[in-house]
């Protein structure tokens, strides 16, 4: 089973040198290892690429469990997708979501 994302947790870089960013919000009541829990909706830190001219963009998880949900979202989970390419690629030591 996948490990469960949640805030501080890494989302994948993608296509031109764009760069790995934080997950920056999460549910306000669920907690895993102490860190708020990530679901589907929640933002990562925008990010641009240093190499072209694209300004950042806004990044949000776009995917999730099937069957968990917090707060009435999807649980995020490492390997589930972000809505702008990449994906989830950090998650807790301890926890994991089916």
């Amino acid at each position: 089973m996948p490990k469960a994302a949640r805030v501080s947790d890494t989302g994948s870089g993608h296509g031109c040198h764009y760069p790995p960013t934080p997950i920056i919000s999460g549910s306000p009541v669920v907690k895993i290892d102490g860190l708020p829990a990530a679901r589907v909706g929640d933002s990562l830190i925008p990010h641009g690429c240093p190499v072209c001219p694209a300004p950042p963009h806004p990044r949000s998880v776009s995917a999730g469990s099937s069957i968990v949900t917090i707060d009435g979202k999807p649980a995020a989970r490492v390997g589930d997708a972000i809505g702008c390419g990449g994906s989830i690629s950090s998650g807790s030591p301890i926890v994991t979501i089916e």
